[in-house]
């Protein structure tokens, strides 16, 4: 059907003066699924005063993120609640800015060196299986969440004193809770107003700043085998540093940010998934080295990838990503105007059906020989000029601590209520994880 110029995408009405914000803000997650599967592939949604555009078709994402992408931008709202915290990132930039940054940071994000980081993955993951007994209840999340950090911190920094590493850890857990508050809220609050949320952004901020200038400082002096020192070393065309001291601030805080919540939640959701199919997880750890799991190994192991690209599909932690049109434009046959919000949900995508069977079914074999997904359809990592310059990192660590702790425990849930998605800045089990550890 030809649609007319000005043409809006249809959408719930939902109540007279708040629209859907009421559901949005109860299970966005759900919400997002509901209204595609009601109204189609680009709708209209209404959040109080605002409207925003959820684009759920992969055709018109692919369009808007690999194919226009000079027509789109990161949204006021996200560039306003990640900026304070974040700085001017990878996340955050824009434009010849952006290309700049991105093609400093790609070696840091080099398969050479996130292999150099393989080890200390490993390690950290077997220490932290040590410290779990046999029957010990702990609550999953939090434990991947502590895990992952460690490990970023090791390959950023490679911190040789327990009390610098403790004191960092502290301060970036602290820095992550208050990044959460501000992504939390309904509407974007200035910076310069005294809220609880602002003090506690001002309080953690300084903090790592703190910690991650000295270390700056200490790495340009004396350069190390992290990936810190890589960033450092950068060099731009004229051979001279491509970097300022803010600049790699900015990086590293993106770093962190996007680097460790991440793969903690994808851990979660592997070993949940492997938790409600003992099947599958028996034949995983046939598949795993009885004496543990190098890089080296990762090719052959082909269970293990396919069940931790089956768990990014129905849980992709980046779960919901926002652009806004730099101008007036027509997408799918629709008007957007000038600086709308315009979402698009990889978790929505990845459960559609007309592209996955059984969408909602964990099914590692989807992923088995040489399926591909047809692009657009599986974007765990996003697509496009922004695809995630850390997809390599993440993947090897999912990929290795998943296969260091499977083989020694078995982890059973503790409570019997339903698990469900929560859409904070990843996509998490709300109120974390509860699990029983049994050793092996």
């Amino acid at each position: 059907m030809k649609r007319s110029a000005g043409t809006r995408p249809p959408g719930p009405r939902g109540h007279w003066l708040l629209g859907s914000l009421p559901e949005v803000q109860r299970d966005m997650p759900q919400t997002l699924l509901d209204v595609t599967r009601q109204y189609g592939g680009l709708t209209r949604l209404r959040v109080g005063p605002a409207s925003m555009y959820l684009v759920a078709d992969s055709d018109l994402i692919l369009e808007m993120i690999a194919q226009r992408p000079q027509e789109f931008r990161k949204s006021n709202r996200t560039r306003s609640s990640l900026g304070g915290h974040l700085g001017d990132g990878l996340i955050t930039l824009e434009g010849a800015e952006h290309r700049r940054h991105r093609r400093l940071m790609q070696p840091v994000m080099h398969t050479r060196s996130v292999a150099a980081q393989a080890e200390s993955m490993v390690d950290l993951a077997r220490r932290r299986l040590a410290s779990w007994s046999d029957g010990a209840e702990i609550d999953l999340l939090r434990e991947m969440q502590d895990l992952t950090l460690r490990i970023v911190c090791s390959s950023l920094f490679r911190l040789d004193e327990d009390r610098a590493e403790a004191e960092l850890v502290a301060a970036v857990h602290a820095f992550a809770a208050s990044l959460n508050v501000v992504l939390r809220r309904a509407f974007p609050i200035p910076q310069w107003i005294p809220t609880s949320g602002n003090r506690l952004r001002g309080e953690t901020v300084r903090a790592v700043d703190r910690l991650a200038y000295d270390l700056i400082a200490r790495r340009r002096l004396d350069p190390g085998d992290d990936l810190l020192s890589v960033l450092i070393a950068a060099r731009d065309s004229d051979g001279g540093p491509a970097l300022t001291d803010r600049e790699i601030r900015d990086e590293l805080m993106t770093m962190f940010f996007a680097g460790h919540e991440t793969s903690a939640a994808a851990l979660t959701w592997a070993f949940y998934l492997l938790a409600e199919h003992p099947a599958i997880a028996e034949r995983l750890r046939a598949e795993l080295p009885a004496d543990g799991v190098t890089i080296a190994d990762l090719p052959r192991l082909t269970l293990l990838a396919q069940v931790v690209k089956e768990t990014l599909r129905l849980y992709p932690p980046a779960w919901v990503f926002d652009r806004s049109p730099v101008h007036t434009l027509t997408l799918g046959g629709y008007v957007i105007p000038k600086g709308a919000n315009v979402l698009f949900s990889p978790w929505v995508v990845h459960r559609d059906p007309r592209h996955w069977a059984d969408p909602d079914a964990f099914r590692p074999e989807r992923f088995a020989g040489d399926a591909t997904p047809r692009r657009g359809t599986y974007i765990p990592f996003g697509d496009g000029p922004r695809l995630c310059v850390g997809n390599r990192f993440a993947e090897t660590e999912i990929l290795l601590v998943l296969a260091t702790l499977l083989p020694h425990i078995e982890l059973s849930r503790v409570d019997t209520e339903p698990v469900r998605a929560e859409g904070d800045a990843t996509l998490r089990p709300r109120g974390g994880l509860r699990m029983r550890v049994t050793r092996r």
